[in-house]
C-alpha cells in the first residue's frame, strides 16, 4: 500500500479540531481561545524514558500518570514546547474558573473515562492533510456530510452503513458515477444482501484494515472498511472504486479516516436515539392524550388546520424477535422516506406498529408514501386513516389507520379477495371494520349461548360434520345452492342434504330473515377467530 495520497498542504490541526472530533471525550481546562488555536504535529503517549524535547509541538497523552505527577510533567513539557497535555478528568477537579499555575504553563485537555487508544487514533487521524478543511468541517453526527466529504477526498461515491446493514448516509455528488447496486441500496436504504449472508461484508469484519473488492461484472468495484470504537462494530464505509489502479490510495484514506468516522457514527446513534425517544413520546401524546395533544402538536411544529394523515405500518411475521427487529428497521425506513419527501412528517414505534404523520391536505401524498415504504419488503402492511384538520381528527385518523392495518394483518378466510392486499385506506375497509365491531359485541351477548350457531358447532363436534362452514358459505352466497356447492367442491345434492339436516334434524328456521342474519354474524365471527 505504497501509493501516496495527494501532497499535504501546509495547514496543521489545532487543539480546537481535537476538541471537535473528541465530541465530548475531551474538554479544555481553560477555554482560552488562543490556547485552542495551538497547532500540533503528532500524538504520543507519555514515556518517562523518552527525552521531553522529543515532544515538541506534539499532544502528550498522560495515560497512567498519577495526578500528583502532573504538575511537574506539565512544566517540563511546556519548557520543551509541547502542544498540549491530555490528562484524565478527575471528580475533584478544580472549580470552574480556577486553575492551578501548572495548567497555565501549557494547554491541558481533560479526558473522560474512556479508551485511551481510541482517543489516540482519533487525534492522529487529524494529522492527515485530507482531514483539515474537509472532514473536520462536518458537523459531528452528520453522516451525509461525512459521506460527501469522503467522496470528495476519494473521488468516488461513498455509502455509510450501520452495523445492521442500513444505509445511514451517502454522498450526493452528481458528477461521480454510480452503478445499479448503489442506486438500489440508496432507494431501499439497506444492503441488498443481508450482512449475515454477505461474504464480502463478513471478510471485511474479520480484517483490521481497508479491503478492495474488485468487480468481475459490469458493476464497479468497492473499497470498504469496518468502523469500530473500543472494539464495538459501529458500521462500515464503502467507496465506489471506478479506477482499480487507485484502490490502494482509497484504502489508505479510509484507514486514516476510520477513527473520525467512528465518532460520527457514535454521535449519530446518540442523536437518533434522543430524537426517536422525543418524537415517540410527543407523537404518542398527540394521538392518545387528549389533554396534552395540542401542546405536543406545537412542539412537533404540526399545524392541524393545514391537514395531515396518519399511516400505520405492521410487519407480517409470526416470529416475535423478527417482528421487533423488523419494526426498528421499518422505523428507519419510514423516517428516511418521509423526511426526504414530506418535510414536517414524524414517525415512531407505538405498540406493534410504526406510525407516521404525513402533513398536507392532499390525500394521495399518504398513499404514495405508504407504497414507497411497503414495496421494499413483502412482509410490510400499511393502513391509511382519513385526512384530519384538527387535533381530534388526528387521533381519529390514527385509530382508523391502526384498525385498517390490523384487518390486513389478520389471516383472512380462504379465497378472500383481500388476501393479497398489503395497503388499504380506512374508506376501503370501512364496511369490514363496521362488521368486525358488531361481531365483537356479539361475542359478549347472552343471546349467543345455545343459539343456532352453537347448535351447529355442537353437532359438528359430535358427528364430525362440517355444517357450520357449509351454512356460512351458503349465507355468504345469498342462499345459492349452486354457488355454495362450487365453493365447497361438492355436488349440489350434497348441499341440499346438509340444508335438510339443518332444517329438519336441528330445527333451525332458515326461512326466517332474523335467523339467517344472526347465524351469518355468529358464523362470521367464528370463522375469523379460527382463521
Amino acid at each position: 500500500m505504497d501509493v501516496p495520497l495527494d501532497p499535504p498542504d501546509d495547514s496543521s490541526p489545532t487543539l480546537r479540531d481535537a476538541l471537535l472530533v473528541g465530541d465530548g471525550a475531551l474538554s479544555s481546562s481553560s477555554g482560552d481561545a488562543e490556547a485552542t488555536a495551538t497547532t500540533f504535529t503528532g500524538v504520543d503517549f507519555y514515556d518517562p524514558a523518552v527525552d521531553v524535547a522529543d515532544y515538541r509541538d506534539r499532544i502528550v497523552l498522560a495515560a497512567g500518570v498519577a495526578p500528583t505527577d502532573l504538575p511537574a510533567l506539565a512544566t517540563a513539557l511546556a519548557a520543551a514546547g509541547a502542544a498540549a497535555l491530555v490528562a484524565r478528568r478527575t471528580e475533584d477537579a478544580t472549580p470552574s474558573g480556577e486553575h492551578p499555575d501548572w495548567e497555565r504553563s501549557l494547554p491541558v485537555l481533560r479526558h473522560l473515562d474512556g479508551d485511551w487508544a481510541q482517543l489516540a487514533d482519533i487525534l492522529r487521524s487529524l494529522l492527515s492533510a485530507h482531514s483539515i478543511g474537509h472532514v473536520t468541517g462536518v458537523r459531528m453526527g452528520d453522516l451525509f456530510g461525512l459521506a460527501n466529504a469522503l467522496a470528495t477526498l476519494a473521488d468516488g461515491a461513498v455509502s455509510v452503513v450501520d452495523a445492521t446493514g442500513q444505509v445511514v448516509g451517502y454522498s450526493t455528488h452528481s458528477e461521480q458515477p454510480i452503478d445499479d447496486v448503489r442506486r438500489r441500496t440508496t432507494l431501499l436504504l439497506q444492503e441488498e444482501i443481508p450482512i449475515s449472508s454477505d461474504v464480502e461484508y463478513q471478510s471485511l469484519l474479520r480484517a483490521h484494515d481497508a479491503r478492495h473488492f474488485p468487480s468481475d461484472t459490469d458493476q464497479f468495484g468497492r473499497v470498504g472498511i469496518a468502523v469500530r470504537a473500543s472494539g464495538e462494530l459501529l458500521g462500515s464505509l464503502w467507496v465506489i472504486q471506478v479506477d482499480p489502479s487507485l484502490s490502494a490510495r482509497t484504502q489508505r484514506l479510509l484507514e486514516e479516516m476510520e477513527p473520525i468516522a467512528a465518532q460520527h457514527l457514535l454521535r449519530a446513534r446518540e442523536d437518533a436515539a434522543d430524537r426517536d425517544q422525543r418524537n415517540s413520546s410527543l407523537l404518542r401524546t398527540l394521538l392518545e392524550d387528549e389533554r396534552h395533544a395540542r401542546s405536543a402538536a406545537s412542539q412537533l411544529l404540526i399545524r392541524p388546520e393545514a391537514g395531515c394523515t396518519i399511516v400505520c405500518f405492521r410487519v407480517d411475521t409470526f416470529d416475535g424477535v423478527d417482528a421487533m427487529r423488523g419494526l426498528h428497521r421499518l422505523l428507519h425506513l419510514a423516517t428516511s422516506v418521509s423526511s426526504a419527501a414530506f418535510p414536517g412528517s414524524h414517525s415512531a414505534v407505538i405498540g406493534t406498529q410504526v406510525v407516521t404523520l404525513i402533513p398536507g391536505s392532499i390525500a394521495a401524498r399518504a398513499h404514495t408514501f405508504a407504497h414507497s415504504v411497503i414495496r421494499t419488503d413483502a412482509a410490510l402492511l400499511a393502513g391509511i386513516g382519513t385526512r384530519a384538520y384538527d387535533i381530534n381528527g388526528i387521533a381519529r385518523s390514527h385509530r382508523e389507520a391502526g384498525a385498517t392495518a390490523g384487518v390486513l394483518m389478520a389471516s383472512p378466510i380462504s379465497g378472500d379477495r383481500h388476501r393479497q392486499v398489503r395497503i388499504a385506506t380506512f374508506h376501503e375497509m370501512r364496511d369490514r371494520l363496521a362488521i368486525l365491531q358488531v361481531t365483537d359485541l356479539i361475542e359478549g351477548l347472552d343471546a349467543a349461548v345455545g343459539d343456532s350457531a352453537s347448535i351447529l358447532a355442537e353437532h359438528d363436534a359430535a358427528q364430525g360434520t362440517d355444517l357450520s362452514r357449509t351454512m356460512r358459505i351458503y349465507l355468504d352466497h345469498l342462499g345459492s345452492v349452486r354457488e355454495t356447492a362450487t365453493a365447497l367442491h361438492v355436488h349440489q345434492n350434497t348441499v341440499r342434504y346438509r340444508l335438510d339436516v339443518v332444517r329438519n334434524d336441528l330445527g333451525i328456521d332458515l326461512d326466517s330473515p332474523d335467523t339467517r342474519l344472526w347465524l351469518w354474524l355468529r358464523l362470521s365471527v367464528a370463522s375469523r377467530g379460527s382463521a
